[in-house]
């Protein structure tokens, strides 16, 4: 049995999250994912996308209001824990 690529990780992680929820629309490609709120109310909703470059991520979080993070790691580990530490910001987010 092979071990998970990032990429199947994260798409884990994301349909783990937001299992039975359609407002959230995600796509997953070799340099970067992005994953986007849908809210009728809001415009410039919340989203986090992570950027792959050269054995770096980098990882920008919007809160859809104010807040927004970008944070830049080395390692797929690190970069796993910082995506699932903004999934459960989205998450309380739809739940508002």
């Amino acid at each position: 049995m092979e071990p998970y690529s990032f990429d199947k990780r994260v798409e884990n992680l994301i349909k783990s999250y937001f299992a039975d929820n359609k407002n959230v629309s995600y796509n997953i490609d070799a340099e970067k994912i992005n994953i986007h709120l849908i809210e009728v109310n809001n415009v410039d909703c919340a989203s986090l996308d992570v950027q792959k470059i050269d054995g770096c991520f980098k990882i920008y979080f919007w809160d859809g209001y104010s807040q927004s993070e970008v944070i830049e790691v080395n390692s797929e580990k690190d970069a796993a824990k910082t995506i699932k530490r903004f999934l459960k910001k989205l998450v309380k987010i739809l739940n508002r």
